[in-house]
């Protein structure tokens, strides 16, 4: 323990005396453990964190594969983790295999309580929810069988901790209060446990409700006895000693006559749809995690990042590795004197991995710091009410061990070989060196510039990668939406929340957007329930007059409801027919629009202006809906989208009008109208909030935000990686005009010119770059292969991105290498000569 406390204290009088050697050191580890720790942090609140439930690993999400007929309400999958309220019912009582199986299903709401009313996040929850999940009260009791009984359930709610916290200060007097929730009365019992937000990353409910409680949550739709009515979400916990392999296998005679009950519901089903209607199997997807929604958006960039930040952090240690070898010859002549007089190498070998230690905590104390700003600038960075809720900037126990594993590990790394070299010099050679810089072996040399190489090599890679990125957002942002975004202005109302029926609903639209049309500036308004580019989507099978589905092409088009002058607002051309009018109102004959590929696909060769079609299925379902317009393809759910078909209703012909969004287009500045949409709103209702107002522009780049932040973070890590290199290169450099004073010294003497010589040291920097480069590209093309997941119109070897990053990396090499050639042409060949 004393030589240990020894070799600390001197290790820190010797950094000391090298402050800025240890500076450069630390800096530059801490920014590669820093970099790493905060994608770290961010990977794993996404990707790796466990529900924080008892027993996790026994949870399961279930999904469903094929043909669903009649209304999907889904946010991932393809509606396959979408299930009706009779089928959860039914599975429920006979699946043996779980222990316990939950529904849920998330709500808006609107809550008024303590004198103010606010839009809040719920969750409607069967009564076994937390039973299941083994989640307990902070205080109170939570949901139990009981309060989900019978329909209408209890009129109760249970508070998430955040909400309690935020809402009622923590205080105990929350217990028994009443809230004014979507109109309805409910009395708080209790409140979940701290940590616990839910079953789904990204969705952090305030309330907890009575999953029977829906038809009084969402008062313009209540689907919970249609066996056709898709919506729900399962979750089931695995009796013990019950593998998933053996639990899908005993599900699929228990669901055999499930379908069978959903199926006699449908009239006119064809042989073929039957059959793979009825071929349908519950799968089980693992649930410690929850469900996957957010993560099946993010997964790949995260991995990418994290491989990506690994890289920057082995350009760091390479970086600390040169410095500490140059510092091992500045110290030939000290460690050769310490041997000579009987110093044991194992000790200094422990002193010297000590001063690496100290370096390597160090960086990782300041890598802290670096990565708690870098957490909270990329949560900021999040786009509001994207379903990114419940992420945050808590650096957990975990991570702290993640933080300071990765300082130790490095330490060692980088600090490993060059104590061992340090260690073992040639005595009689190092005693009668004079400076520094002389009489160093030839593998001393080749190691420093074979380590800047593979930085060069990293570096190209990440510039790269930088680049991949830029022009898949550069790319996305040219596709074409099929909707002029500029001039445009959105905003969102849910007046179904306070109370409003159907019919209430559509006459509020009614006047709220000839109000908005009449501000000035406006050139056109209009609404739809459903917004565009926010991630939604509406979906329902349909019967086309004249067709019949053949093998798998059973109509499913997307739909939405949408009012007059709707695509003459959002730019959207109309092909042929007509918009929505204001004389289609509910009382009128039921009209659609539909878009030019659902008239492609399922109107070939016929011309569908004057056809009728249906949602649902079966002989009894007559076509009544006429089509009156053809709009061009637009994206709907998000940039990426593919082009799918898409129906068009007017909002004043739907039985469940619920919320909307509202639509300006202006010949201003549209943020400048938000105010003045706000007060024809409260003129309207002044208790009736608005939320998510934004212009369309915004809303696009909010849809982009994964590929804007894979962009803005490769190009980071990309110029950190050219930084450090750079660094890198101007020690190798420096340290090789020192090295070779005393032959530039006779170059000079014998004439050479001040350009030769520069031309000396920057040719031989150009060097490590050309080979860096060479070993770089094709890594960095066999990496931008392996990403080609996450580009949009962009290919890997685009030979633009290379020119550039090669362009852009010998620049930094040639101005890091431009100081020791500079350096080099100061020599004094009387000077240079006498140090030989």
């Amino acid at each position: 323990m004393h030589g240990l406390l020894g070799d600390l204290r001197y290790s820190l009088r010797a950094l000391a005396k090298n402050r800025g050697f240890a500076a450069v050191a630390v800096l530059t580890l801490a920014l590669g453990i820093g970099a790493n720790t905060a994608v770290y942090s961010i990977t794993d609140q996404i990707l790796l964190r466990v529900l924080p439930v008892q027993r996790p690993s026994e949870l399961v999400v279930l999904r469903m594969p094929g043909p669903k007929r009649g209304r999907v309400d889904s946010d991932i999958d393809d509606g396959a983790q979408s299930f009706s309220y009779p089928f959860y019912r039914d599975l429920q009582e006979s699946a043996a295999c779980f222990s316990g199986l939950l529904a849920r299903y998330p709500i808006p709401l609107s809550v008024a309580g303590g004198g103010q009313t606010e839009r809040a996040a719920g969750e409607l929850v069967s009564g076994n929810y937390f039973e299941v999940l083994g989640v307990r009260p902070a205080l109170g009791r939570l949901l139990t069988q009981e309060d989900d009984a019978a329909p209408g359930g209890s009129a109760v709610a249970v508070l998430s901790h955040g909400y309690w916290t935020r809402r009622f200060g923590a205080s105990s007097a929350a217990l028994n209060q009443s809230l004014v929730v979507n109109g309805h009365t409910l009395t708080v019992i209790g409140v979940a446990s701290a940590g616990f937000g839910g079953v789904q990353l990204g969705q952090t409910p305030d309330l907890f409700i009575p999953i029977r409680m829906k038809a009084q949550m969402t008062p313009n739709w209540d689907g919970m006895d249609h066996r056709n009515d898709y919506w729900l979400e399962m979750i089931g916990r695995l009796r013990t000693g019950v593998s998933r392999a053996a639990a899908e296998a005993s599900l699929s005679p228990v669901v055999a006559p499930l379908l069978e009950r959903d199926l006699a519901e449908l009239t006119g089903v064809s042989a073929q749809i039957r059959d793979r209607f009825l071929a349908k199997r519950i799968l089980l997807v693992p649930g410690a995690r929850g469900r996957q929604v957010l993560q099946a958006d993010a997964r790949d960039g995260l991995l990418l990042l994290s491989l990506l930040v690994v890289l920057v952090l082995l350009i760091a240690c390479a970086n600390v590795a040169g410095l500490l070898l140059a510092r091992g010859v500045a110290r030939r002549r000290e460690i050769a004197l310490r041997l000579a007089l009987g110093a044991r190498r194992g000790h200094l070998l422990r002193q010297l991995m000590t001063e690496s230690l100290l370096l390597g905590l160090a960086g990782g104390v300041a890598g802290l710091l670096i990565a708690a700003w870098c957490i909270d600038a990329i949560l900021a960075t999040f786009p509001q009410n994207q379903g990114m809720d419940g992420l945050n900037a808590d650096l957990d126990p975990r991570l702290l061990a993640f933080n300071f594993g990765l300082a130790l590990l490095t330490s060692l790394a980088f600090g490993l070989i060059p104590a061992l070299r340090a260690t073992r010099p040639d005595l009689v050679t190092a005693l009668k060196e004079q400076g520094a810089g002389t009489g160093t072996g030839i593998g001393q040399v080749r190691l420093r510039k074979g380590l800047v190489v593979a930085q060069i090599a990293v570096t190209t890679i990440l510039l790269i990668t930088a680049g991949l990125f830029t022009l898949n957002l550069r790319q996305l942002e040219l596709v074409d939406l099929g909707i002029r975004a500029d001039h445009l202005l959105s905003f969102s109302v849910d007046p179904q929340l306070s109370g409003y029926s159907p019919n209430r609903t559509s006459a509020l639209l009614d006047q709220v957007r000839a109000d908005l049309a009449s501000l000035p500036g406006v050139t056109s308004a209009s609404a739809a329930q459903i917004a565009v580019l926010a991630g939604n989507d509406e979906s329902a099978n349909v019967t086309i007059e004249g067709f019949a589905a053949q093998g798998d092409d059973d109509p499913h088009p997307d739909k939405n409801s949408v009012g007059p002058r709707y695509f003459a607002t959002l730019g959207i051309p109309l092909l042929s027919g007509r918009e929505i009018a204001e004389s289609d109102t509910s009382a009128s004959p039921k009209v659609a629009l539909i878009n030019a590929t659902l008239a492609r696909k399922y109107f070939a060769g016929r011309n569908p202006l004057g056809m009728h079609f249906a949602f649902g299925s079966g002989t009894n379902v007559k076509p009544d809906i006429e089509i009156v317009g053809v709009v061009k393809d637009s994206k709907h759910g998000s940039v990426r989208q593919e082009d799918r078909p898409f129906v068009y209703l007017p909002y004043s012909q739907n039985p469940r009008l619920g919320e909307a969004t509202f639509y300006l287009r202006s010949t201003q500045p549209p943020e400048a109208l938000a105010a003045s949409a706000r007060e024809v709103v409260r003129r309207r209702d002044a208790d009736l909030p608005v939320y998510g107002v934004k212009t369309l522009v915004r809303r696009r780049d909010e849809s982009l935000y994964n590929e804007r932040m894979l962009m803005g973070m490769s190009i980071g890590f990309g110029l950190l990686a050219a930084l450090l290199a750079a660094i890198g290169l101007y020690g190798v450099m420096a340290y090789t005009v020192a090295r070779r004073t005393p032959e530039i010294g006779i170059r000079m003497a014998l004439g050479a010119s001040l350009g030769s010589v520069r031309g000396l040291v920057l040719r031989e920097a150009m060097t490590l770059a050309a080979i860096g480069l060479a070993i770089g590209i094709p890594a960095a093309l066999a990496a931008g292969r392996l990403a080609r997941s996450l580009l949009y119109g962009v290919e890997p070897g685009d030979p633009r991105l290379v020119a550039a990053a090669g362009l852009l990396l010998i620049g930094v090499m040639l101005a890091a290498a431009y100081l020791p050639a500079r350096r080099a042409t100061k020599v004094d060949p009387v000077v240079a000569l006498r140090s030989e």
